[in-house]
């Protein structure tokens, strides 16, 4: 019998285990997604933010080849490969995985990536889960398997985005350290109707989700706005209940009346906050703020002033395809 190592993947809050080889090759489906395709920049250099569904894309280049818009998502463990990127570069099957979303978990199969780069990050002899672009939103995502060891800088003012080595402290009027678990980094400065709540920053994902433990902590019964469905990247629905919240304390910032979906999804359980409250902040959220920056290696976040104007009761805002209402 044939003997596995463990490795996790996360795309857009998913998450992948391996599984016994299951052989097969990645669907083959002709052409690529829409999207603008930026020239990669040498190290240090900063993108111009490119917009696929209302998320971040930076251009990546894969062996050599492209750059393509790949989807920044620093709630995936590993990177993502699209199906009909993986067939255009005729990259070969890898091994079958079973991956956890927001739904459960299916198997998947994943493409060896020779090499995958963006500016100065580089991941070779990667394994990738490979999935439909339509239900990525991208041609790929770009994890932190390549993010690790460096910051992440997201100015939503200028939209750019900056890839660099981690240097003493990430720079902001708000600074908060996170804990690491599973290469995630999680804040545990934070709380909810004066208790403590743990924070997942997810820029891959444009919905923020939090459990049912942290909607419990509510001193009073928060105003409903309605149940939402949201797509995972494997194509499937879940549904969650969509009300108002105050007192929500990121750091020293406090959000007051904004919107938040809440479920108990599969990756509460992953990092061990199943019945612990918690947060995934998605970009829905993250966009209040000025500027985010994410320093993988001093395991710290800094958050630039909320923004004056945001729309924090939509959270379908743009035409999102992953996200509807009811």
């Amino acid at each position: 019998m044939r003997r596995w190592g463990i490795c996790i993947a996360v795309a857009a809050t998913a998450m992948a285990v391996p599984l016994c080889a299951e052989g097969g090759q990645p669907q083959k489906d002709a052409g690529l997604p829409a999207g603008t395709v930026q020239p990669v920049p040498a190290p240090g250099e900063t993108w111009t933010i490119g917009e696929l569904t209302d998320r971040m894309t930076v251009p990546v280049q894969i062996d050599g080849k492209g750059p393509y818009p790949f989807i920044i998502d620093t709630g995936a463990e590993r990177s993502v490969v699209s199906n009909e990127l993986a067939a255009t570069l005729g990259l070969d099957a890898g091994d079958r995985a079973r991956l956890f979303d927001f739904t459960g978990a299916s198997p998947v199969n994943t493409v060896k990536v020779p090499l995958l780069s963006a500016g100065s990050l580089s991941t070779a002899d990667m394994q990738a889960p490979s999935l439909a672009a339509a239900n990525l939103g991208a041609p790929g995502m770009l994890g932190i398997d390549a993010l690790q060891g460096h910051r992440v800088v997201i100015d939503f003012d200028r939209k750019q985005i900056t890839l660099a080595p981690a240097k003493k402290h990430p720079k902001g009027d708000i600074l908060v350290g996170a804990e690491a678990r599973l290469g995630q980094l999680i804040v545990t400065r934070a709380e909810f109707a004066g208790q403590p709540i743990a924070v997942i920053i997810d820029t891959g994902s444009w919905v923020s989700v939090g459990n049912k433990a942290m909607l419990a902590l509510a001193k009073r019964k928060p105003r409903v706005l309605g149940p939402i469905a949201v797509r995972s990247v494997t194509g499937r629905t879940f549904n969650a209940d969509y009300v108002a919240v105050s007192d929500l304390h990121v750091g020293d910032v406090r959000f007051d009346n904004v919107g938040l979906s809440f479920a108990d999804v599969p990756p509460f359980e992953r990092f061990g906050l199943k019945d612990k409250p918690a947060l995934i902040l998605g970009m829905s959220s993250l966009r209040m703020f000025r500027r985010v920056e994410i320093d993988f290696v001093n395991r710290e976040i800094a958050f630039t002033l909320p923004r004056p104007k945001a729309e924090l009761m939509n959270p379908c805002r743009g035409g999102m395809s992953a996200c509807k209402r009811y």
